[in-house]
C-alpha cells in the first residue's frame, strides 16, 4: 500500500509538471473556410452600399372638395386611371339643399337686375322724350321770335309781341338747358345703380358656382393618369374637406430612396453618382437629397434614376445602391476585415512571409469603402492577411 501510494502520488506530480511545462503547437484552420486578402497599391473607389425601394417620384393625393359620406368606391389601388376616372362617389343632402336654394337666389338675382335695368331704361326714355318735346318747342320759338323780329323792323308788328316770343324763346332754352342736365345725371345715376344690382347678382352667381363646385367635388376623380396607390377610406365613412382619399402616382418615374448608415452618410453630397441593383439589372442614377434626420441609425437618400429601368421595376420593390463618394489615386489599401472600421485601429491576422503562419499585429485604417479599406500603417503592398472572423 505505501508502494502505491507513493508511485500515485509521484504519477500525479509528473502530470502536474507535464501539463505546466506543455507547449502547445499552433492553431490550424481549414484555408477553405477563411477569407484571404492581399494588400495592395494604386487607385482606389469609396462606395457607400445601402438597401432601400422604389418610390414614384411623382405622387398626387386625391382629397376631397368636399364634406360628405362615400357612397361607393368604384376603382381599387393597383389599377391604372386617367384625368377624368371616377374613383368614387360621396353624397351630402344638406350640401344638394344649399345648392338648389343657392340656385334660386341667383335666378332671383338675374331677374331682378333685368327688371331694374328695364325700368330705369324706360325712365330714361321719357327723359329723352321730354327733351326732345321742349327741344322742338325751343326750336319753334326761336322760329317765333326771329319772325316777330324781323315784322317789328319793317313796323308790322309791335314791340311788345316781340319782346313776348323772345321771352318765350328764353324760357324754352333754359328749360331745355335743364331737362338736359337732368337727362346726364340720370344716365350717370343710372350706371351706379345698376353697378351695384350687378354686384348683388355676382355675389349669388359667385355663391351658386361655389355650391356648384362643391356638389361636383361629391364626384371624386383621380385627376392624374398613373396607377391608384393607396386608398385610406371605405364605403360608409364620413370624410371632410381637404381629406386625402387616394394616392396616384406615375409608374414609369420612380427614384430610389437608399438607407445609408448615419456613419457613412456624412460623406455623402447631393449630385454623386449611384448604381442601383433591382435584382433583375443596374441602374445608373445620382443623389438628389439627403435627408437630414437619423432614423433608426440610418440616413434617407434619393436617388434619381437616369438608366432605363428594367422589367419588373415597381414601386416598393426592394433594391441596393451603391453611392460613389470619391477616388482615390495612390493609396495602399485591402479587402475590407470583418471587424476593421474607418480611422480606426484594429489586429489582424497577417501571413508571415512564403509560410502558411499568420500572427496577429495591429493595423491603422483610414478611408473605408464598401468592400476595401485605406491602410495607414502595419501593412505594406503584397502582405496577405486574413479578411474573415
Amino acid at each position: 500500500r505505501i508502494v502505491l501510494t507513493i508511485a500515485g502520488a509521484a504519477g500525479f506530480l509528473a502530470l502536474v509538471v507535464g501539463l505546466f511545462r506543455f507547449d502547445p503547437g499552433p492553431y490550424q484552420v481549414d484555408e477553405e473556410t477563411v477569407w484571404i486578402g492581399e494588400v495592395e497599391r494604386g487607385p482606389m473607389v469609396r462606395q457607400v452600399r445601402g438597401v432601400g425601394t422604389l418610390v414614384p417620384a411623382e405622387v398626387r393625393w386625391v382629397v376631397s372638395r368636399s364634406s360628405g359620406r362615400i357612397e361607393r368606391i368604384y376603382i381599387l389601388p393597383g389599377a391604372m386611371v386617367d384625368e377624368n376616372s371616377i374613383i368614387m362617389e360621396l353624397s351630402n343632402p344638406e350640401l344638394a339643399q344649399e345648392a338648389q336654394n343657392a340656385e334660386l337666389q341667383m335666378r332671383g338675382a338675374e331677374a331682378d337686375y333685368v327688371s331694374y335695368k328695364v325700368d330705369l331704361q324706360s325712365r330714361m326714355l321719357q327723359q329723352k322724350s321730354v327733351v326732345a318735346q321742349i327741344s322742338a318747342d325751343y326750336q319753334d320759338a326761336q322760329l317765333q321770335s326771329e319772325i316777330d323780329t324781323e315784322l317789328f323792323k319793317d313796323g308790322l308788328e309791335s314791340k311788345l309781341k316781340m319782346k313776348r316770343s323772345q321771352l318765350r324763346e328764353q324760357q324754352f332754352g333754359t328749360r331745355l338747358e335743364l331737362e338736359e342736365q337732368r337727362l346726364r345725371f340720370s344716365e350717370e345715376a343710372m350706371d351706379a345703380q345698376l353697378s351695384s344690382k350687378d354686384s348683388q347678382r355676382a355675389q349669388a352667381r359667385a355663391r351658386y358656382n361655389l355650391y356648384t363646385e362643391q356638389m361636383e367635388g361629391l364626384t371624386v376623380r383621380a385627376g392624374f393618369t398613373g396607377v391608384l396607390q393607396k386608398q385610406d377610406v371605405e364605403v360608409g365613412q364620413q370624410v371632410g374637406t381637404g381629406r386625402s382619399l387616394s394616392q396616384v402616382a406615375d409608374p414609369n418615374s420612380l427614384k430610389a430612396v437608399i438607407r445609408v448608415s448615419e456613419h457613412q452618410a456624412k460623406d455623402i453630397l447631393i449630385g454623386l453618382n449611384a448604381v442601383v441593383d433591382t435584382r433583375n439589372g443596374l441602374v445608373e442614377g445620382h443623389v438628389t437629397r439627403v435627408d437630414p434626420n437619423v432614423e433608426s441609425g440610418t440616413v434617407a437618400v434619393d436617388v434619381e434614376l437616369t438608366g432605363d429601368l428594367p422589367k419588373g421595376a415597381r414601386p416598393d420593390l426592394t433594391v441596393e445602391g451603391v453611392i460613389e463618394i470619391e477616388k482615390l489615386d495612390d493609396v495602399i489599401f485591402v479587402g475590407r476585415p470583418i471587424y476593421a472600421s474607418a480611422d480606426k485601429t484594429a489586429s489582424i491576422y497577417r501571413f508571415e512571409a512564403d509560410s502558411q503562419v499568420a500572427i496577429r499585429v495591429p493595423v491603422a485604417f483610414g478611408r473605408s469603402s464598401v468592400n476595401d479599406i485605406e491602410v495607414i500603417r502595419g501593412l505594406k503592398p503584397g502582405d496577405r492577411i486574413i479578411l474573415s472572423d
